[in-house]
């Protein structure tokens, strides 16, 4: 079962922090319920719209969503570590991730779903 109650992920042709979506993964991303990610991830350079001040983090492999779920604030943890916390709602949203992430997103201190990309094909 798709993960629609919580989130969607944007149209191949809108645009997040300058970039394409169709840019950043294939059409065929899909996030069930429990969190797995399936789906054709694009290898990405020169992504300055992500971090313009760590050029590490311009390269790679990106995840962008569409929070459902609304809220006044949200935080995020990557592999269980806590990352950006009590932050402001935003619909949008792109992580940086890779095989072996987890990210779990929670919507007004309450866990809403954490991702996992082990089944999702990461392009050359």
């Amino acid at each position: 079962m798709i993960a629609s109650d919580i989130l969607t992920i944007p149209s191949q042709g809108q645009t997040l922090y300058g970039k394409r979506v169709s840019s950043l993964i294939g059409d065929d991303v899909k996030v069930y319920e429990d969190g797995t990610v399936t789906g054709t991830f694009k290898h990405v350079t020169g992504y300055t719209g992500f971090n313009g001040e760590d050029p590490e983090e311009q390269e790679g492999y990106y995840f962008p969503f569409k929070l459902t779920k609304t809220g006044t604030t949200m935080s995020f943890e990557k592999n269980g570590e806590p990352g950006k916390t009590d932050i402001p709602w935003e619909a949008d949203n792109v992580f940086r991730v890779t095989a072996s992430d987890t990210f779990t997103v929670s919507v007004d201190d309450e866990e809403v779903i954490t991702f996992n990309f082990a089944k999702a094909t990461f392009e050359e």
